[in-house]
């Protein structure tokens, strides 16, 4: 669940806080001067900047539909612009998407419209208009295309939707390839750092993270996108089929501790999910036929939740009849140990050898049954 469509360029993901202490080349104060049609007088706007260490920043709009938030930065960093009624109660989630970066920024929208609004200033705003250029039409696209498979399928048709899914993909490859070429043709460019961590954090492909990593100048490399891009490609060089999976320790239920390497000697499935993630509870059906199948075939799972409540995490154990091994340390999406593992969206699993060797990843419904058929004979 979490997977952030490039079409959208992940305009509605929002993470923590606008403002940074200026230490590095690219940084320095921001002024954002912004207009919103039909916005209230006395609403609360907020500004989340894509990174981890701060608190959000925001803003209270002015009677003729104006607000404007002033900070400094380390250097451009993309940020959200969004009213919190858009993110809590709006299923698209409509939000301003730009980069935070030195000098004035103005901005022009229309409430029910955010993800259209005009952008003007600084030079990665200008590069972002471009690669939105890309990604608008293939998106308009698949969009229409998405409604109608779900058409199909409610219908029963599934040749129909099949062909529209083969579509569908062919134009997703073309607006990769068209973002993976933007990427490689600015390798100096915090906006294209930013899409290639994008793009390759979600897609989890070692050889494309890789590619774009080396093609950045060094700058970029040390660059907030840079280090996250290296960060994925670590991870995921840790995490490849045939590495050992590393090692971590979370809590149960009972805040007893349990080490991964206390599964060692047993074929084991480290599976994440969360309590809230609608596919997760989707797929546990099929995660608890095959602990019923092979328990007794020297297997087993240990599941490593997402949740931050662990009331819900309870329920949702007992609802969905998971006997296994149940951690979390109720961080969700900061949880160290899905860090370690480059968990970018959920149901994600791992199958582990009895020496704790990577074998499979990402086994779904007849897939882990067949997986262990063959292992488990």
């Amino acid at each position: 669940m979490r997977h952030i469509s490039l079409t959208l360029l992940s305009l509605t993901v929002l993470f923590l806080s606008c403002k940074q202490k200026t230490t590095a080349t690219g940084g320095g104060s921001y002024t954002i001067s912004g207009k919103i049609e039909d916005a209230v007088p006395g609403e609360i706007i907020i500004c989340h900047q894509q990174t981890m260490e701060a608190k959000p920043d925001t803003a209270i709009i002015a009677k003729d539909g104006s607000f404007s938030f002033k900070g400094s930065i380390a250097e451009p960093i993309f940020a959200s612009i969004y009213f919190p009624t858009s993110v809590i109660e709006s299923a698209k989630q409509q939000a301003i998407g730009l980069f935070l970066e030195t000098g004035d920024i103005t901005i022009s929208a229309k409430k029910d419209k955010l993800i259209e609004a005009i952008i003007k200033g600084g030079n990665c705003n200008k590069e972002l208009n471009e690669i939105m250029a890309i990604t608008k039409p293939l998106g308009s696209r698949m969009v229409g295309l998405s409604d109608s498979i779900k058409q199909y399928y409610t219908s029963h048709n599934v040749a129909a939707a099949t062909a529209l899914q083969q579509e569908a993909m062919a134009l997703e490859t073309a607006q990769n390839k068209a973002l993976s070429k933007h990427v490689k043709d600015h390798p100096k460019s915090y906006a294209a750092a930013y899409l290639a961590f994008q793009m390759n954090s979600y897609e989890t492909n070692l050889d494309s993270a890789e590619s774009a990593f080396i093609n950045m100048d060094a700058s970029i490399q040390s660059s907030y996108y840079g280090k996250k891009l290296k960060a994925v490609i670590d991870a995921l060089k840790s995490t490849a089929i045939g590495t050992m999976a590393p090692a971590f320790t979370a809590n149960d239920l009972q805040g007893h501790p349990v080490s991964l390497a206390s599964f060692k000697g047993k074929y084991l499935l480290l599976d994440f999910w969360a309590s809230w993630c609608g596919p997760c509870r989707q797929e546990n059906p099929n995660v608890v036929k095959a602990y019923a199948m092979y328990k007794n075939k020297n297997f087993t799972i240990l599941s490593v939740s997402l949740d931050e409540d662990k009331a819900a995490w309870q329920q949702a154990i007992e609802n969905d009849k998971l006997s296994w091994t149940q951690v979390s340390d109720l961080g969700g999406w900061k949880s160290p140990t899905a860090a370690l593992y480059n968990i970018q969206s959920i149901p994600s699993n791992l199958l582990l050898d009895p020496t704790g060797k990577i074998i499979a990843k990402d086994l779904r419904g007849n897939d882990l049954i067949n997986e262990l058929n063959g292992v488990l004979k």
